[in-house]
């Protein structure tokens, strides 16, 4: 693997330019005709560099058999780096129990990753090897935990690349990209989050002080970010495809700067909701379908450029403890005025911290949205 390698080097080694597999399908439009001869003509450039790769990915790479191509070069890995993997069908028993029988009912639940006509023997085959994808990279790195909606991150790097090259292309994407997200805990994440805010207060301070004021986290993008959007457009092989290219193509964090551009875009229907945390929540962790997601990929890269993460950091960290602050304020609000009072044997059923702990999957946020809409509630109206 060419994990020296830096961005400034060449990707084609002395010169030696390798068959590139870009071609026109019959139902590619001119657009894309247009953008598969550039490619190519990227591509075949002898002073290719890998800064000129993320770049060309960062843009779109049209098709699937250019992505098989150039996904793997993106991420550093020779064509010598492809062994062969056998004894894949009893890869399940190096992972643990309990982990395995939630990777297959999140596999279960994948379907809408085939196409609708696809058929049973097909569907049995794609759910086998989407099992044995995920179970691979996690007996191969004992480190990395599984959280619910890896499985539709799998699901994407399957389809483009196949088993046996997905395999690798999966392990890479987990280690460089993931890695924050498969934890023991999700509290990387729960900051990390508060980019989303951070951005707003520069782009559009009015939005998050309207957030704000229904004591909205920025938790509603928890899905998008954890899974690069393949749980929301899994049926939508052709948007979904191209935004992996983008964030192959783009730093880690760089999927809370698309959802900082894509709240700000939907500002007036933000607005519209009633200015109320469940409502609210409904709202934005629910994307639509009809997002124009070329000019606010463009408009993302723009952002990051402008305010990189490290410019950021502090008011980052400063909004998450505010987070902390807030969640300890409902606690003890709900203990003291409000449990006691009204519910005095709700205490024994309070969930205690170390419960949060032990998992590592979205029902740990979603279970404390759950709560902080039962809490902001019950104070509200106390």
């Amino acid at each position: 693997m060419w994990d020296s390698v830096s961005d400034s080097d060449l990707v084609w080694k002395n010169g030696i330019i390798p068959e590139i597999p870009v071609t026109a399908q019959l139902h590619s439009t001119e657009e894309e005709k247009q953008k598969l001869f550039i490619i190519n003509g990227t591509l075949t450039g002898t002073n290719l560099t890998f800064t000129d790769l993320k770049r060309l990915s960062s843009k779109g790479l049209v098709h699937d058999n250019v992505r098989k191509f150039v996904w793997p070069k993106l991420l550093r890995l020779m064509d010598r780096d492809f062994k062969v993997i056998n004894d894949l069908d009893s890869i399940h028993m190096f992972v643990d129990i309990e982990v395995y029988e939630q990777i297959l009912k999140d596999v279960a639940r994948s379907g809408g990753h085939m196409p609708v006509d696809t058929s049973e023997e097909d569907m049995e085959n794609f759910q086998k090897e989407l099992t044995q994808i995920i179970c691979w990279v996690l007996s191969k790195h004992e480190e990395l935990n599984y959280y619910q909606g890896y499985n539709d991150v799998a699901a994407t790097v399957l389809i483009v690349m196949g088993l046996q090259q997905g395999l690798y292309v999966l392990e890479k994407i987990s280690l460089l990209f993931l890695e924050r997200f498969m934890e023991k805990t999700m509290e990387k994440v729960n900051q990390e989050l508060f980019y989303i805010f951070a951005l707003l207060y520069r782009e559009h301070p009015k939005l998050l002080e309207h957030l704000e004021n229904v004591e909205l986290f920025p938790h509603f993008a928890l899905a998008e970010y954890t899974t690069w959007y393949a749980h929301k457009y899994a049926e939508n092989r052709k948007l979904l495809h191209r935004l992996f290219d983008y964030f192959l193509g783009g730093p880690p964090l760089i999927p809370l700067y698309l959802s900082t551009k894509i709240v700000a875009y939907r500002d007036k229907e933000i607005f519209d909701t009633i200015p109320d945390m469940g409502p609210m929540f409904k709202v934005l962790s629910t994307l639509p379908d009809d997002l124009p997601f070329e000019d606010l990929l463009n408009e993302t890269l723009s952002l990051y450029e402008q305010y990189p993460p490290k410019s950021i950091d502090n008011d980052v960290r400063d909004f998450d403890s505010k987070r902390k602050l807030k969640e300890q304020e409902w606690k003890k609000k709900l203990q003291t005025n409000v449990v006691n009072r009204i519910y005095p044997k709700f205490n024994m059923y309070f969930i205690k911290p170390q419960f949060f702990n032990s998992m590592n999957t979205y029902k740990a946020i979603t279970v404390v949205t759950v709560v902080a809409f039962g809490l902001y509630s019950m104070l509200k109206s106390s």
